[in-house]
């Protein structure tokens, strides 16, 4: 069973960034951690939103406002995306009938 928390150093490995950066976006209210045994954990969504910024903010030059638009703008998509499956699934089943 996949874990659904990382601790930070997993998080930096998996991203490869430097903690600072993972801190900055903390800071921010980029990303949001969950304490859990007065450890800091962060949720796998998390870990993808410091991927993401990471690649906006380092290696495409968008500042931290520009980089946390673009990721609510990308969760909205995929958001959006999973609604318009289930309704082709819905109108699928609904065509077999």
């Amino acid at each position: 069973m996949p874990r659904k928390y990382l601790r930070l150093t997993e998080v930096t490995k998996i991203c490869n960034v430097d903690p600072k950066f993972v801190m900055r976006l903390e800071r921010e209210k980029v990303i949001s951690p969950i304490l859990r045994r007065s450890k800091k954990l962060y949720p796998l969504e998390q870990v993808d939103r410091v991927r993401v910024a990471h690649l906006l903010i380092d290696e495409m030059g968008v500042n931290l406002e520009g980089a946390e638009v673009a990721l609510n703008m990308r969760e909205q998509m995929i958001a959006m995306q999973r609604q318009f499956n289930e309704v082709l699934h819905l109108l699928s089943r609904e065509l077999k009938k």
